[in-house]
């Protein structure tokens, strides 16, 4: 049996600061995620001996409280400056974009050291009574928690809350399942050279099939040469089932003349939830009956930072309801 206070759902960057906040006020919380470790789509993969992020490849910050963590993980060398200007920038000075040293997945890496999570725990079932949240898993594992914070992607949330039986959202319900995400493919390329790639090794492109082209080398994340390309997300639709090799080869080709090296090995992967394509009008949600609150990047439009000023808020509001 997993007790606590608080029993968050998803351990990606809005989940864990979440749960850092609640812990800071003396709440005991417990974290669940599906995956085999943390941080989503802040994910940075091992292949063949090169390093290389794979989801999120950057964050920029515009708010005092997101602000405020990344100066301690600046001093304490867990996040770096990446690059600064990009021609899309509104301010012509532009924004730093940071990235973790080693890459994105030293970040929730670093915040979930000092956290309960639970990874490989596939949450199945939830139920409410006598004001208390208990959520079973795919491997019988039964939690009970006071209070209940989702922060998967939020149709996956819905999903799951619907299995509860409850009125859980009101007249909110239809504002968040109006909520669309879109999905997109990513390659990652060992190249058998330098990619050729100047600057700061970031290649935004706006048409075609293909988003973004970055470096890890130029990055400094890897020793070896290798890639990420990242699709747009009509070509996701068109390739989701595609096999590999041909998803893989086309998303090579489209960025071919861009590069300097031939590609040695790649691997693809698939994101079903990329991107939200519309944000709540709220930075959370929450429902004083149920002690329920759901957060994350379908409150923020996708960004690093609103997904996690998402958590941060979230747990100011049960931090409020504690004191109360």
């Amino acid at each position: 049996m997993i007790a606590a206070d608080v029993l968050i759902i998803g351990a990606g960057i809005s989940g864990l600061l979440c749960a850092t906040e609640l812990k800071r006020s003396g709440a005991s919380v417990q974290i669940l995620d599906k995956g085999r470790g943390v941080g989503g789509r802040m994910s940075t993969r091992h292949m063949a001996g090169a390093r290389l992020d794979h989801g999120a490849q950057f964050f920029t910050v515009r708010e005092s409280a997101f602000q405020s963590y990344v100066d301690k993980w600046l001093h304490t060398g867990i996040v770096k400056e990446w690059f600064r200007k990009a021609p899309y920038d509104s301010n012509p000075e532009g924004y730093p974009r940071y990235c973790g040293v080693g890459g994105m997945s030293d970040v929730p890496r670093y915040l979930a050291r000092n956290l309960d999570v639970h990874c490989s725990e596939l949450v199945n079932a939830l139920k409410y009574e006598d004001q208390t949240w208990q959520i079973f898993t795919q491997s019988k594992k039964v939690c009970q928690a006071r209070y209940l914070v989702i922060t998967a992607p939020l149709p996956q949330a819905l999903a799951l809350l619907d299995t509860s039986g409850l009125n859980y959202a009101g007249e909110e319900l239809d504002a968040l399942r109006s909520i669309r995400y879109r999905r997109g493919l990513t390659t990652l390329a060992i190249l058998k050279g330098p990619s050729g790639l100047t600057g700061d090794g970031f290649l935004q492109l706006n048409d075609g099939p293909i988003t973004l082209l970055a470096d890890n080398q130029i990055k400094g994340i890897s020793e070896l040469p290798c890639i990420t390309i990242q699709s747009s997300p009509e070509f996701a639709d068109l390739h989701w089932d595609s096999k590999d090799e041909v998803r893989g080869s086309l998303m090579i080709e489209a960025v071919a003349n861009h590069l300097k090296s031939p590609v040695d090995a790649y691997v693809c992967h698939r994101w079903g939830f990329a991107l939200s394509e519309e944000g709540y009008t709220n930075p959370y949600f929450y429902n004083p009956e149920y002690n329920l609150a759901l957060a994350g990047d379908a409150f923020s439009g996708g960004r690093v930072e609103g997904a996690a000023l998402s958590g941060i808020k979230a747990a100011a509001e049960l931090c409020r309801r504690f004191s109360a």
